[in-house]
């Protein structure tokens, strides 16, 4: 037998054993005379939650380029939006800084069913990466807490978001280093349009 044919033969075995199976469950259900079209998921309905973060913010404040460093004056812009079938939502971060090259990052938030958390994945320009969860706001205070990696050494992260009365959010963003926390960023965000 050829390495053809028995390619053949196993392709020809797998869906002979799938297709029977996939109609005979299509047809358990008396009403239907055609095999189950499989449903698509819809996502969490805690996905709703994040809804406040959904558009175009202006953001200022502060911001250390390295955990210890001076603060210094830092302007953001950030643009959320709903993803991939509302799975996801997804945020592009663009900043800069007096005498700094300006820096960029992404993330992406999702709801974890089996953790009942929010997890947060971001990445930026100067190789850092983060997995941060939320077990959901707190009043008006969603904290995230996780690890990552930032000038290839590993450390904690917590990021805090306050939404506030007049519409704002706070972002108080901080690095764990040497099992102290030190903050990097604090700042002020106001919606400027729709994403």
């Amino acid at each position: 037998m050829t390495a053809r044919s028995i390619t053949a033969a196993f392709v020809a075995a797998t869906f002979a054993s799938v297709v029977p199976c996939t109609y005979a469950q299509g047809t358990a259900d008396k009403k239907m005379d055609k095999p189950a079209m499989a449903m698509a998921p819809k996502p969490a309905a805690e996905m709703a939650n994040l809804k406040f973060f959904d558009g175009s913010w202006a953001c200022s404040g502060e911001g250390a380029m390295e955990p210890g460093g001076p603060m210094m004056k830092m302007t953001t812009s950030v643009k959320i939006h709903s993803d991939l079938g509302g799975f996801w939502q997804s945020g592009m971060v663009k900043g800069t800084t007096a005498g700094m090259p300006p820096f960029e990052g992404m993330f992406h938030t999702t709801w974890d069913p089996a953790a009942k958390q929010y997890v947060m994945l971001w990445v930026d320009n100067m190789g850092g990466w983060f997995e941060e969860r939320a077990p959901g706001w707190n009043g008006d205070t969603l904290v995230y807490t996780g690890a990552g990696n930032m000038g290839g050494k590993k450390m904690g992260g917590r990021d805090t978001f306050t939404r506030k009365a007049d519409g704002t959010m706070g972002h108080m963003g901080e690095l764990q280093v040497g099992g102290q926390w030190t903050k990097m960023m604090d700042e002020t965000c106001r919606k400027s349009a729709a994403y």
